[in-house]
């Protein structure tokens, strides 16, 4: 694609840059200029105009709008494309807008000539609403940036969503400072303001329980209370939380798997808290709520009640454009819908997830392999755009040693980054974390270890394929010349036992466990299964990638 102001003489058969009205007709933006639009133009003394220029593999903007929308769209979601070139993305039912607004923003960070604006996350929509609008700057643009653009969207589960909304049980929990009749009332304002801010969210309000503000007390009845039939703990505290060691936060870390959103940035409501105990939500409200104007804490909660699991990557700070909300696609455009296509109508297909394994140290090559540089591209990177190109969605990336070098190489992939403060402890600790944040939708997740740098998306591919969706206790690994090898895939059921293949797997207690539930697949190249373990691997693997120019200067 090639863009220039040219003169009308030599516009004909180009692309028209913007939609022009002139002399009652109007030539839409892309339209290829015929011989009788010169002669418009010319009439209406137009005497240069921009343009476009279409070369070999360019498309034109509706056909990659379509391209993007389709791997934009999921659950319950639909897109068209209107006249006016922008394509909007509506609700397929009543339900609950759900996305990432941080991979909104990296999406419009490194989308080019994309521009994507939706409305609030977590609004309560209804059928047909447009929750999304997306947009191309160019007329035509090469196919190749649009496969690129694919390409990055394609390690991460759906980004836009709609979803039921089922009935949640809700216990509060009230620790008492004073317990007073003004700290009664303070308690029943905040209950009120809940009620108010979350109508059609289906909350069942039921056990109540109350301590004094202090930990043990805390720790004791909160025990009780996560046992019990609640799905969501409502936490009232008799108190602001203002440091990691104050109490609150203590009894929690006493008890929770996990603080997923430890503060909130806002004046007044800092002492918001999130956690998660065995899939059961722990929201401590922020003293204040009553009285303070808190749109993110409102928006917080929201995404705490629906989301299937809670992980910390998802409370950041939020970076969107916000479009106008209640906004319905015309009529026109309705018998155009053009419906997501995901794993819920394919009820056959399995859904795994990949978790990319690259937080160790590498001691036994001396030096941190995996940012070794092959062709200007660091080793891990290979393993982990296999998975992202392979049919595994979400895939997680687990960082530990040199977290933030690996991370300069990311920005532009939609991946999950999940960092291991725990890595020297061995690589199960970056296994378990991974595991932990597999969505419970997915069938079962992959393990690739990122020293494996011939593992191609096609091996992964055929692996899912060889999962057997809704059987039980499976285990599908390659084998090389008789000998096992990675990557491994553990059905959801097994998550607990799952591990990589070690060169003793025949020794392993779990690998022999599940020998009867084990399936192996020949590696179709024997250099797939390679390891880069030591220091020669490593040099040979790179001396073998680099092109031979290259290696005689």
């Amino acid at each position: 694609m090639i863009c220039n102001e040219v003169k009308i003489t030599d516009a004909l058969g180009q692309y028209l840059f913007n939609t022009i009205s002139i002399g009652g007709q109007i030539l839409p933006r892309a339209h290829k200029l015929q011989e009788e639009d010169i002669v418009l133009l010319k009439q209406n003394n137009i005497n240069k105009i921009f343009v476009a220029q279409a070369e070999d593999g360019d498309i034109d903007y509706k056909t990659a709008l379509g391209e993007v929308a389709a791997k934009l769209c999921g659950k319950n979601t639909a897109y068209s494309i209107g006249e006016d070139g922008i394509c909007r993305i509506v609700a397929g039912i009543d339900g609950i807008f759900m996305i990432n607004e941080e991979r909104v923003a990296k999406f419009n960070r490194h989308g080019g000539y994309f521009i994507l604006n939706t409305i609030q996350a977590y609004k309560i929509v209804q059928k047909s609403v447009v929750i999304a609008e997306l947009e191309l700057n160019l007329p035509i643009v090469p196919q190749k940036i649009v496969d690129e653009m694919l390409l990055n969207l394609s390690g991460n589960s759906d980004m836009l969503s709609v979803h039921d909304i089922s009935a949640k049980k809700v216990g509060l929990f009230y620790t008492r400072l004073t317990n007073d009749k003004a700290e009664t009332r303070h308690f029943t304002s905040i209950v009120k303001r809940l009620v108010k801010d979350f109508p059609n969210l289906d909350l069942k309000f039921g056990n109540e329980y109350e301590t004094l503000h202090q930990t043990e007390e805390i720790a004791n009845v909160l025990q009780r209370a996560l046992r019990e039939d609640n799905d969501i703990l409502f936490v009232l505290p008799g108190q602001q939380t203002r440091c990691p060691h104050d109490v609150l936060i203590k009894a929690l870390n006493s008890l929770v798997d996990e603080i997923v959103c430890p503060y909130l940035p806002q004046v007044g409501a800092g002492d918001f808290i999130i956690a998660s105990k065995k899939g059961k939500k722990i929201i401590v409200i922020p003293y204040n709520y009553g009285i303070i104007d808190s749109s993110y804490a409102v928006r917080y909660i929201k995404q705490a009640i629906v989301a299937d699991k809670l992980h910390t990557y998802d409370f950041n700070h939020p970076q969107n454009f916000i479009i106008q909300e209640e906004n319905k696609i015309s009529a026109e455009n309705v018998a155009h819908f053009i419906s997501s296509e995901g794993y819920d109508e394919r009820p056959d297909v399995p859904h795994i997830a990949a978790v990319v394994l690259a937080a160790g140290v590498g001691s036994r090559c001396g030096k941190n392999k995996l940012l070794a540089d092959v062709n200007g591209q660091p080793l891990f990177m290979r393993a982990l755009m296999a998975a992202v190109r392979s049919k595994a969605s979400p895939v997680f990336l687990i960082t530990g040693h040199q977290a933030e070098a690996m991370e300069e190489f990311l920005d532009k992939i939609d991946i999950n980054v999940l960092y291991n403060s725990a890595y020297r402890s061995g690589i199960r600790t970056s296994i378990a974390l991974g595991i932990k944040s597999v969505p419970a939708f997915c069938d079962g997740v992959i393990l690739i270890p990122a020293d494996m740098p011939n593992v191609t998306a096609e091996e992964i591919n055929h692996m899912i394929s060889a999962f057997e969706k809704g059987k039980d206790k499976q285990v599908i690994m390659c084998v090389n010349k008789g000998k096992k090898t990675n990557p491994i895939i553990w059905s959801k059921d097994l998550y607990e036992h799952a591990d990589i293949v070690p060169e003793d797997s025949h020794l392993r207690p779990v690998f022999v466990e599940f020998t009867d539930h084990s399936k192996l697949l020949e590696v179709e190249k024997p250099e797939q299964a390679l390891d880069v373990t030591y220091p020669l691997d490593l040099e040979d693997f790179i001396k073998a990638n680099t092109p031979k120019k290259q290696v005689q200067k």
